[in-house]
């Protein structure tokens, strides 16, 4: 496998997308550091409930779409026109029914003036996201290099007005602004890229049959979205909601500033599966068509990496976390590096999460992972619940990881059709050491 064409055609793909993610990592990271210093615990932590918030919904952007359209681009690349064009469609409408939802919550929970205004501004920054569906035309052709180009240009530009936010002392209404810039920017450069790549815009088309397809297709990931998205940072939200009453504005933001600190940090450090499952995604999905043997030898071989690098990245970091945190933050953050260490136990749930999203897709098992991310998300808010208000964040944290274990493994043992996912992962875990060779 290793040494075949394929493989190494993988690996350049998977390479520029390690570029863009490390290069992504410093400089986020650079102007995290820098904006978590001059917010303050509290002011950070009131914008990071707000993009909580509003992140509950960010599955009608995406409208679930991402894997189904690239899946059939490779099956079918003579569909380009009339699958992009109907995705920008499909992608605006859910981005309009965000912004309305937004709202009229927003309004319904007389949220305070400057966090609803925080949530407004970083809503409306989603109605630009839709034309990054030309991601998605890249990915299919396993050509990460403009994308990549696209990505660090927009991660650039976000980095250079944050300094400027921060040097110029603005207050934190600025700072959901630059949400919108980085919509803005991204959206305009992958048309650009698009361009550049010898095709034209105006070819695309909307295509009633093909957004019935792509709806049918893509419903139950919508909601498995949004229950994904409050699996995994509902937390946030609970947090001040819950605090706050007990805390007072302040403390419960404080809180929530801590928390959302270490998460950020979790997230950068986990860019790695990611990159992995997308570049590999085309390679399975040949795979399922060509022979069930090698079908199962790619997923099991991706789940091998997948444990691999959590290993590599979670033991250091658990020991580490808590002096990392002060020396890039300062004291003033502590609190989050002993969540940060917490957190670290997390990404293997994550990983194997992200790993699973290939088996889902090609199996088309889209109304299993509706029902594993709904079950994920309720059990989360019940954890969260019973453990955010005598433990706070260190509760919130053991709710998240008893809700992936529910939903990333348990769950598959229910259903006949994923037992088999169930043993290839513990097959992976098991072997990790033989990554890149057959059963």
């Amino acid at each position: 496998m290793i040494r075949s064409e394929g493989f190494r055609r993988y690996f350049t793909n998977t390479s520029w997308l390690f570029v863009e993610r490390v290069v992504r990592l410093v400089v986020v990271l650079g102007t995290g550091i820098l904006v978590a210093r001059y917010l303050g615990p509290s002011l950070f932590g009131k914008l990071n409930y707000a993009t909580g918030f509003v992140g509950i919904f960010f599955a009608l952007t995406t409208m679930g779409l991402d894997e189904i359209v690239v899946r059939e681009l490779v099956r079918d690349p003579q569909r380009r026109n009339a699958l992009l064009g109907t995705s920008v469609v499909i992608r605006m409408i859910g981005a309009l029914i965000l912004i309305t939802i937004v709202a009229v919550s927003a309004w319904a929970k007389e949220m305070e003036g400057l966090t609803a205004m925080l949530v407004l501004i970083i809503a409306g920054a989603e109605v630009l996201k839709p034309f990054t569906v030309v991601d998605w035309h890249f990915m299919s052709e396993v050509r990460s290099r403009p994308s990549v180009m696209v990505q660090m240009s927009q991660v650039f530009i976000s980095a250079l007005v944050k300094v400027a936010l921060v040097y110029w002392q603005a207050p934190l209404i600025w700072f959901a602004w630059v949400y919108v810039l980085e919509n803005a920017a991204m959206s305009i450069g992958y048309l650009i890229a698009y361009r550049n790549d010898g095709h034209q815009l105006r070819a695309w088309r909307y295509d009633k049959g093909e957004a019935a397809f792509l709806l049918k297709e893509s419903w139950p990931l919508v909601i498995f979205g949004m229950a994904l998205y409050v699996q995994a940072k509902i937390d946030q939200v609970m947090l001040g909601d819950m605090l706050r009453p007990i805390l007072g504005e302040d403390a419960s933001d404080a809180e929530v500033g801590q928390y959302s600190n270490a998460l950020k940090m979790i997230e950068a450090l986990g860019f790695l599966p990611v990159i992995v499952q997308k570049s590999l995604a085309p390679a399975i999905t040949r795979a399922k068509a060509e022979s069930r043997e090698k079908y199962e030898d790619r997923l099991i071989n991706q789940y091998r990496l997948m444990f691999l690098m959590f290993l590599i990245t979670a033991v250091p970091l658990f020991f580490l976390a808590e002096p990392l945190m002060v020396l890039l933050f300062g004291e003033e953050f502590r609190p989050s590096g002993i969540l940060l260490s917490l957190f670290a136990i997390r990404l293997f749930f994550t990983n194997m999460g992200v790993g699973k999203s290939s088996f889902i897709t090609n199996e088309s098992l889209f109304k299993y992972s509706l029902l594993t991310g709904v079950v994920g998300a309720g059990t989360n808010i019940l954890m969260n619940y019973f453990l955010i208000p005598p433990y706070k964040s260190v509760g919130a944290i053991w709710a998240t990881i008893g809700s992936f274990t529910i939903s990333i493994f348990l769950m598959d043992l229910l259903m006949k059709e994923t037992r088999a996912n169930f043993k290839w992962m513990f097959i992976a875990i098991g072997s990790f050491w033989k990554i890149g060779k057959a059963r």
